[in-house]
């Protein structure tokens, strides 16, 4: 550890660090949220296994009734700084239960803290996790390679090895949407028809069909709910939802306490996250496998409320017939909530906030990206399943305009994507 100048001596600052990152250890165990509130500063920022959280979706985290840490314990400790900033590099053992998952982790952890009037408050933190079980038994080999090859291989795989096969017939099933199982025979237990309690945790997916795991689905439909209501809607009894895009149910799971009133759907090209819902989330929600065509099964006008979290990021060609179609199942007075990468997105990736992220360093190392980020209407990195869409928030807007009146725009509603809330353009 090197001397610590200003007066403050080496040893006095690790042990007053040390005293907050106890206070912080704390508070997780606790779940305190509001010492955990007091310990980091407004612009606080947290990068977990590649995945950035703001202070508001971090402090979600420690209050989830679904994550539960029965203790933590530092295991190696530095402290570098002075006496107005210091970064703590340590090393924890994470012990408890994770959405019914037992959860025994390591994490080597890096918070840099600032000294204020109150004392030492983070400005941001970076953990990586070293799990310290085996595999499930039975997980097959093609799951364990899954698990370890790095990510930028991954994309580069599925850009090259697919156009490979390109020149073999695909099936309608592989054109058109994602099969479950494709090619082999398979057996849907049925459903036990029971519905889990208002106050019960939902099942929670398998870690292949996670994505970005289900509290982020909390905080992100809270902050969705919030911008809804702002524009004076109300969910009505008796009205209908759909969770267009539904995975496997990140989003829709915290919409239960409609689910009494409303009839609410989750659609998906997945047929295996359908088929995963179906028989975990339904009831009280329902289900449907849909495809890439623009078309879905719903009558016209039918749903008073759609919502798309990061859909509209990953359709190229075809999102222009999509939003039609959004548009016709959209009931008058109804409000459609999409997101998208624009602009913002782009000097959020800029500032360096997110690099933390493997998907984000995948998308700025793109040649299209560096081409594209200074000036564009609308470009795409990877093209079908794996494009990541970009739009020029004006561009995009007045695509909208014809067929929407655009309600609302809120940057970072989700992660560091930009949210609109349309309604239906009066004839």
């Amino acid at each position: 550890m090197r001397k610590a100048p200003r007066g403050v001596s080496a040893g006095r600052l690790e042990e007053e660090i040390r005293a907050v990152l106890e206070q912080w250890n704390r508070s997780v165990v606790e779940k305190d949220e509001a010492i955990a509130r007091q310990l980091r500063l407004d612009e606080y920022s947290a990068a977990v296994n590649g995945v950035v959280l703001t202070k508001e979706e971090e402090l979600a985290r420690i209050g989830s009734p679904e994550i539960r840490l029965d203790a933590i314990q530092l295991t190696a400790f530095e402290v570098h700084g002075d006496d107005r900033e210091a970064t703590a590099v340590c090393s924890v053992l994470l012990e408890g239960t994770s959405y019914g998952e037992p959860l025994n982790a390591a994490y080597d952890l890096r918070v840099t803290f600032v000294q204020q009037a109150g004392g030492w408050r983070a400005r941001s933190s970076t953990a990586m996790s070293t799990p310290m079980h085996t595999l499930p038994a039975g997980r097959s080999a093609a799951s364990r390679l899954g698990r370890v090859v790095p990510s930028r291989l991954k994309v580069w795989l599925q850009r090259t090895v697919r156009p490979l096969g390109a020149t073999l017939a695909p099936s309608f099933q592989k054109l058109a949407y994602k099969p479950y199982k494709p090619g082999l025979d398979f057996v849907i237990a049925p459903p036990d028809g029971s519905s889990a309690a208002p106050n019960e945790v939902l099942p929670i997916p398998p870690p292949h069909l996670r994505l970005m795991h289900n509290l982020h689905g909390q905080v992100h439909v809270e902050r969705m709910r919030q911008i809804v209501h702002a524009s004076g809607f109300t969910f009505e009894p008796h009205g209908r939802i759909l969770d267009f895009g539904c995975g496997a149910g990140r989003m829709i799971r915290h919409l239960r306490d409609l689910s009494d009133t409303c009839e609410i759907w989750g659609t998906d090209i997945s047929a295996e996250h359908i088929y995963w819902c179906k028989q975990n989330l339904s009831p009280p929600f329902h289900f449907a496998t849909t495809t890439k065509v623009p078309h879905l099964p719903f009558e016209d006008r039918s749903f008073q409320f759609i919502y798309c979290g990061s859909v509209f990021t990953h359709i190229d060609d075809l999102a222009d017939a999509w939003l039609l179609e959004l548009r016709r199942i959209l009931a008058p007075g109804g409000r459609l909530y999409l997101t998208i990468h624009d602009n913002h997105t782009v000097a959020l990736f800029e500032s360096g906030r997110y690099d933390a992220a493997d998907i984000v360093t995948e998308m700025k190392s793109s040649a299209i990206y560096q081409e594209a980020k200074h000036a564009f209407g609308m470009f795409t990195i990877g093209r079908d399943n794996t494009s990541q869409v970009f739009y020029d928030l004006d561009y995009f807007s007045k695509s909208l305009r014809s067929i929407f009146e655009i309600l609302s725009i809120t940057r970072e509603a989700y992660f560091y994507q930009t949210a609109i809330l349309l309604t239906r353009k009066s004839p």
